[in-house]
């Protein structure tokens, strides 16, 4: 088969990661090999090879309104003109007017959340409220034209299915993978009054919940720990490292040494959680369906209302009196199959 892989979008973030990691699949499987496969990218995030072909659209990545152009517009034409088997878009939403069959990996869960409306009004929402009512819409108007729909989630699949009527023959829930880690290479030391967020800044991604968990514990006299950030900021603070910007390296490194708080209240199913159940971490996490779902059945995992602090203080002064502990997960089985998964659906979608 020839199959055309539209993931433009993807740029940064676990967007990119996922790219990345399903083109590594693609590059090893000898099943894989079998079929010819194009992917259409905004840069050179991938290397060709003997079944492999990049098109790269840079152009089509600078504005929403060169995306919509494409997506509705010039997309059929330069599609038409490769005349595929299938159509994959890794990027949430369809090229319309296509005749091919299309699957559309589904990854962004803002427009299908019910915790949060975003406001047009509010300066640090206006973007956010972008994806989830206009980008939303796109999203979902896409999603009824496609042969199959692949979500990350059990939750995800009841939105849709509850959200858009469509039938749950059509929808097929499938973890994202993880590259699975050589737990032996890591030996920090464990320290109970270290906490890690890997997240980037969005106001879903909750930071002010931590920082004011930091500012109850000191009120409480408490000031023993640090918290460490993965974002910038010019504030001092004695107990909150901000690390900006860090390569993956070194948030494994993190998993194994710290505790991993997770307070964002909107994700598909939050790639740290995953990461870290590998290393045992104990992890804090917001008391939400993604986060159940990434933890079901994790005996490290303590979940709190991500919008009061205070249950978050608890969990974290019992972690630090070591009345909470790290028990030992090492028997639990990672199912790392999902690529393969993907493949299979794929090769049955196909013309």
């Amino acid at each position: 088969m020839k199959i055309i892989v539209n993931d433009i979008a993807a740029s940064s973030g676990g967007a990119l990661t996922i790219l990345k990691s399903f083109y590594k699949f693609i590059c090893e499987s000898e099943e894989a090999k079998k079929h010819i496969w194009i992917f259409l990218l905004s840069d050179n995030y991938i290397s060709e090879t003997s079944n492999i072909k990049v098109i790269v659209r840079s152009d089509i990545k600078k504005s929403w309104i060169n995306r919509l152009k494409f997506d509705f517009v010039e997309g059929k034409q330069l599609i038409d003109d490769l005349n595929p088997d299938l159509v994959f878009s890794m990027q949430n939403t369809a090229i319309y007017g296509l005749n091919y069959p299309q699957v559309i990996y589904l990854h962004q869960s803002i427009p299908f959340q019910k915790i949060k409306k975003f406001s047009f009004l509010k300066y640090d929402e206006f973007k956010l409220a972008i994806y989830q009512y206009v980008i939303g819409y796109i999203i979902k108007s896409s999603l009824k034209k496609a042969h199959h729909i692949i979500v990350q989630t059990k939750w995800m699949k009841s939105a849709i299915i509850e959200q858009l009527k469509i039938n749950k023959t059509k929808i097929t829930n499938i973890l994202p993978p993880i590259d699975l880690v050589d737990k032996s290479l890591y030996k920090d030391q464990f320290c109970n009054n270290s906490f890690f967020y890997p997240a980037d800044n969005f106001s879903y991604k909750n930071h002010y919940c931590l920082l004011e968990a930091v500012r109850l514990l000191n009120n409480l006299g408490i000031s023993d720990f640090e918290l460490k950030l993965t974002i910038n900021d010019n504030e001092s603070h004695s107990n909150i490292k901000y690390l900006g910007t860090i390569p993956h390296e070194t948030v494994l490194k993190e998993y194994n040494r710290s505790v991993l708080v997770f307070p964002s209240y909107i994700e598909t199913i939050g790639l740290p959680l995953l990461e870290a159940r590998q290393f045992g971490t104990l992890i804090l996490a917001s008391d939400t369906p993604f986060s159940r779902e990434a933890l079901d059945n994790y005996p490290n995992a303590y979940f709190f209302n991500p919008f009061n602090p205070n249950e978050l203080v608890e969990l974290m002064n019992k972690v630090m009196k070591g009345s909470i502990k790290k028990l030992d997960s090492s028997n639990i089985n990672f199912d790392n199959n999902s690529w393969e998964d993907v493949l299979k659906l794929l090769e049955s979608e196909g013309i």
